[in-house]
């Protein structure tokens, strides 16, 4: 049994999550990753205690561990679907050859299935317990009388006027996530006391300030909510699940381990946050490939990936742009395919 502290995050407003991907608001991400998170802790820690105390280093990164942001509904938390073979649906309810169908749309997992599932496979999933979009499947009370999308995705249509009326006005479109009443993202924390301390009172800002895209007219807005949560974990696990993302330092990756491995990756890069610099805002950082959540990795080492600065070659920024790759990673029975 492994123990965590956790963050639930119930949002006041709609959120939208770039994919990083310049003036295109028409689709948003649905996980908020553990390096986002991340980030825009560091600038509420810098604001609420000072630039002295956090420092422009990599130490405040470096001193906690954080999951990715994923769904849950009242008390029930919900996985991203694993990299591997998941649960088969009873022949009875669904047919072998429409299962395939079914489990691509599935992305997320209830803490009962999920905990099966790296445990190594005993249940079948029940047809009665997905959820009305097909995306959430959990035998919890609550979930499973709800007629609801835990969360929706609607695009508004928004228009830009030039300040000085040079141009016509141009239409874009913003994909914003609603999540329905008692749903909202929770996160895993790794880390001390004192910085759990800090983490909370930061996340009390960011929640005040809000996190992702339109934060200026009050999108992202949330209330944080600390809790605990026990998860069943197999013991002497061949491979390990990453619930954040990761970037690897140089040894801890080669060919055989990666042939040895089930991953997505992703590029991650964006705009700079410095609440001292406003100026900075409009500037793009390097970017940076990750792996993605759900990845699953041979478990013969400890993976502890590392933060990485993309700070851009350009003068006038001065600061270091800190990206969080450290991986939050749990043992796993992977079952053969």
């Amino acid at each position: 049994m492994a123990d965590f502290k956790i963050f639930k995050l119930h949002f006041l407003a709609p959120l939208h999550l770039s994919k990083g991907k310049t003036d295109d608001y028409g689709e948003s991400e649905e996980i908020l990753h553990s390096d986002t998170i991340k980030s825009a802790l560091y600038v509420c820690a810098r604001q609420l205690f000072g630039a002295n105390e956090i420092g422009d280093n990599d130490s405040f990164f470096n001193s906690f561990q954080i999951s990715s942001a994923f769904p849950y509904y009242e008390d029930e938390l919900f996985f991203p679907k694993p990299m591997a073979k998941i649960q088969p649906f009873k022949n009875e309810e669904i047919k072998e050859e429409l299962q395939a169908k079914k489990h691509k749309k599935v992305a997320y997992l209830g803490k009962g299935y999920f905990e099966d599932l790296i445990n190594d496979q005993k249940l079948y999933l029940s047809k009665a317990d997905l959820t009305s979009d097909g995306k959430f499947v959990s035998n919890h009370a609550s979930v499973k009388k709800l007629a609801t999308p835990v969360f929706k995705s609607e695009v508004q249509q928004r228009v830009t006027i030039p300040a000085d009326y040079s141009e016509d006005p141009t239409p874009y479109y913003v994909d914003r996530l609603f999540f329905t009443q008692g749903a909202g993202l929770w996160f895993a924390f790794k880390g001390d006391d004192e910085i759990f301390g800090k983490i909370s009172k930061a996340l009390k800002l960011l929640g005040d300030s809000g996190i992702g895209t339109d934060r200026s007219v009050g999108n992202g807005q949330f209330e944080a909510y600390t809790s605990e949560m026990s998860l069943q974990v197999p013991e002497n696990a061949k491979h390990q699940l990453s619930l954040s993302l990761w970037c690897p330092q140089k040894e801890e990756i080669s060919d055989s381990f990666l042939k040895s491995s089930s991953y997505g990756i992703i590029k991650r890069g964006g705009y700079i946050a410095s609440p001292a610099k406003a100026e900075h805002l409009t500037l793009r950082k390097k970017s940076i490939y990750m792996f993605t959540e759900g990845s699953i990795f041979p478990n013969h080492k400890v993976l502890k990936g590392k933060v990485s600065n993309l700070k851009p070659d350009i003068a006038v920024v001065t600061q270091n742009v800190w990206r969080d790759g450290l991986a939050f990673m749990i043992p796993i029975n992977k079952a053969e395919a």
